[in-house]
């Protein structure tokens, strides 16, 4: 199976994927991400710590972390700058496009993103030889996996000369 695409997961649940009862603002709660065999991709599912507890040395998960529920945001005036936005959106469109010619500006982004402070690494994995990268979206919780490229230094200015490209500014 070759790993020439990125990933992104469902954003962060608000209740147990097992008990099916609601996290509260600040519960700690466990995120899991699965390889699903039968439909060769990732999935997520999020417990909460009894939960995890109980069914942890069943499971067998590809990643997990625990982290403090926070509730959605409803405050228009707490949402990230258009600029921020532009970095996230084209990542969005390189995932969904699935193009592998792309692998490295995705790559770059995510990056970009977590420097921002709008993406957070949360791990990273082998899978098939290849080193993946797995992103968690700081406001939203939605998981991405990206590939890692292994760029080379002298590949960087050529890459950002692709990003600024994408950017509306």
């Amino acid at each position: 199976m070759s790993l020439e695409r990125q990933w992104k997961l469902a954003s962060r649940k608000h209740a147990c994927s097992h008990t099916e009862e609601s996290f509260t603002e600040g519960q700690l709660f466990y995120t899991a991400i699965f390889w699903d065999l039968e439909e060769g991709d990732f999935r997520r599912e999020d417990y909460c710590e009894e939960a995890w507890e109980e069914l942890s040395d069943g499971l067998k998960p590809f990643s997990y972390w625990r982290s403090l529920y926070e509730p959605p945001c409803a405050d228009p005036k707490k949402q990230d700058a258009v600029d921020k936005e532009d970095a996230e959106a084209a990542l969005k469109r390189m995932i969904s496009e699935n193009d592998p010619s792309t692998e490295k500006t995705c790559f770059l982004l995510a990056l970009m993103l977590e420097r921002k402070k709008i993406f957070k690494q949360i791990d990273a994995q082998e899978k098939d030889g290849q080193r993946l990268v797995i992103y968690k979206r700081r406001k939203t919780e939605e998981i991405f996996i990206v590939p890692d490229p292994g760029l080379e230094l002298a590949e960087v200015p050529g890459i950002q000369a692709e990003v600024l490209a994408l950017m509306p500014h």
